[in-house]
């Protein structure tokens, strides 16, 4: 049995510095991180038939994460992440190739669902088309099959809004947007007045992921908070992909949200300190709430 399957953005991430191409994407940061704190993970992703595509099998397969439902298209372009850092270690990214965001419902495993403990989905308002059509039949049978569902968010590009994947949002039982991507789609300014409104959507636990000043968890009678690790910025890239694999670790060994919010934001400080997406020196056992 696979723990989790992480869909959503598989990508090729160059740094401007020539730093050695190395896998990246929400997906595959996930699925990777999650397997160093002791998940036997898979991701699932679009790519094309290149290059570029065997690295990154390669490098996620020395991750040990499963490859199987990693999809290769003919034609298409894997996707490139170009990584600009600034000297406080804040990214800029230039994206060229498409092939993650033409995911569609053919590209996902149906038949993996009845496998697995738990499915996370990389980002919100990545996989463009799958969001469109097909999505919430995954989501559905995902529900019927008793998984939970775990999301991250990215900026709404193509700017449908929370509107535009209303649909979606009562399936998922653990959403963690960074405040900084989910303030522009939302009517109200302050993190306690966001996620109320968040949580009108019938999500079950809102994770406000906020950078330096930690993060905070609701429900909809509850609020936790932690106020976030020191951290030496070296790269943010990845900080919360590497947040999200603590707190879905934490919650998925049982840990209460307290502790899980508290895991994610120690993964969260561990990631920025490492150059690399997905290079955090993550293990069970050094968390500040260890996994057993």
């Amino acid at each position: 049995m696979t723990d989790l399957l992480c869909f959503g953005s598989c990508v090729l991430d160059l740094y401007a510095d020539g730093q050695k191409p190395a896998v990246g994407g929400d997906a595959a940061n996930q699925a990777i991180l999650l397997s160093k704190l002791g998940f036997s993970t898979a991701c699932s992703a679009r790519l094309g038939q290149d290059q570029e595509a065997d690295l990154i099998l390669a490098q996620l397969q020395a991750h040990n994460v499963k490859i199987d439902w990693l999809r290769r298209h003919a034609g298409e372009i894997t996707t490139h992440s170009r990584i600009q850092l600034d000297a406080q270690g804040e990214r800029r990214f230039t994206v060229t190739g498409e092939a993650h965001r033409h995911f569609t419902l053919a590209d996902f495993p149906m038949e993996a669902l009845p496998s697995l403990r738990a499915l996370s989905l990389g980002s919100l308002f990545t996989l463009h088309e799958l969001e469109i059509s097909g999505m919430e039949l995954i989501f559905s049978r995902a529900r019927d099959l008793g998984l939970p569902i775990y999301s991250d968010t990215t900026r709404d590009r193509h700017h449908k809004g929370l509107s535009g994947v209303a649909h979606l949002l009562p399936y998922i039982d653990v959403f963690m947007p960074s405040l900084e991507e989910i303030r522009p789609l939302c009517s109200r300014f302050q993190p306690d007045e966001i996620a109320e409104e968040l949580l009108r959507f019938g999500i079950n636990t809102v994770v406000l992921k906020m950078g330096s000043n930690g993060a905070n968890a609701y429900r909809a009678t509850q609020v936790w908070r932690c106020c976030g690790y020191p951290a030496k910025v070296v790269d943010t890239t990845g900080a919360g992909d590497s947040f999200c694999a603590g707190f879905i670790a934490s919650s998925l060994r049982g840990l209460p949200i307290p502790h899980a919010l508290e895991n994610g934001c120690w993964c969260g400080a561990q990631a920025v300190q490492t150059k690399g997406a997905n290079t955090a020196g993550l293990a069970p056992f050094r968390l500040p709430w260890p996994l057993r």
